[in-house]
């Protein structure tokens, strides 16, 4: 049984692409981004800790440190175990600068090698994410978007034009920088839920975490801060979200799961829990416990 984690240097494929071409007035804003970017860069190629920690933003590191240790890996070690590589600016050509409160980011065309086979190097959109933290932006994240099923978007951009879509927003920096998460557990299991949730919105909180709430679909999820041996708690809180058509009736189930630390072994599960008939309660914490 596969569950989602986040990925290591947080690399996300997408279908569509928002490119803008950059204003000159972006200069020093975009000097300043670049060079935390590719403080960052050289720290992981380096594998250098030291340097990762300081050159990325503490929300970042926060959210890597917490999947990583719930996943029973070793922090930092496991930051540099991809084999995915940073990619060059060198190259590429900027189409925006742009900076919202203490969040920003930079957007650039061209081709984008992670490292593959120069043959699967394809011209796409990299948009790379930064915080400003102590009056200092850093770097947070990056995501590429393809442009395989886009090639009219492709061809315009590699005429220069320029298209109208870095205003929605997806490509509008927020405005406000996330709160940094609260330090996970090291747990003694990596574990994960599936939840089915018709007919409800259903909310999952655990080890102080808490998850997207679900309604009228299904989600599998790695637990932050996984499971101990001894007594662990999942808390749901629930509510109905629809009218249930006729002859049908609304339905909840949550199995919690330990999970091997090979994705093809299936999981073991520790917890099921499905709502009456009559209807769910409007929040319950259920007991898990799991033996040596």
């Amino acid at each position: 049984m596969r569950f989602l984690t986040p990925s290591i240097l947080s690399f996300t494929l997408l279908a569509t692409i928002f490119p803008l071409q950059a204003q000159e007035g972006d200069a020093a804003l975009r000097t300043a981004l670049e060079n935390a970017y590719k403080n960052w860069r050289q720290a992981m190629i380096r594998k250098d800790p030291l340097a990762w920690a300081s050159s990325i933003t503490r929300y970042r590191q926060t959210v890597m440190r917490n999947s990583i240790v719930s996943e029973r890996s070793a922090f930092p070690d496991a930051v540099f175990a991809s084999g995915v590589q940073p990619p060059a600016l060198e190259g590429l050509r900027l189409l925006e600068a742009q900076a919202v409160g203490d969040t920003a980011h930079l957007v650039y065309f061209g081709k984008i090698d992670l490292g593959q086979d120069r043959e699967l190097v394809r011209d796409d959109v990299l948009k790379l994410k930064f915080l400003r933290e102590n009056n200092m932006w850093k770097f947070d994240s990056n995501r590429i978007t393809s442009m395989t099923n886009a090639p009219d978007v492709r061809q315009a951009l590699l005429e220069g034009k320029r298209p109208e879509f870095l205003d929605t927003p997806e490509f509008t920096p927020p405005g406000i920088a996330p709160p940094v998460p609260q330090l996970c557990r090291v747990p003694d299991h990596k574990a994960g839920y599936k939840i089915q949730s018709f007919g409800y919105e259903t909310k999952v909180s655990m080890n102080g975490f808490d998850y997207d709430p679900v309604g009228d679909g299904m989600e599998q999820q790695m637990i932050i801060g996984g499971l101990v041996n001894g007594h662990n708690e999942i808390t749901l809180q629930m509510k109905p979200i629809s009218e249930v058509p006729k002859g049908e009736k609304a339905s909840l189930q949550i199995r919690v799961y330990l999970l091997s630390s090979d994705p093809e072994q299936p999981g073991k599960e520790v917890l099921r829990w499905q709502a009456p008939e009559s209807g769910a309660p409007a929040k319950i914490t259920l007991p898990i416990e799991v033996s040596r």
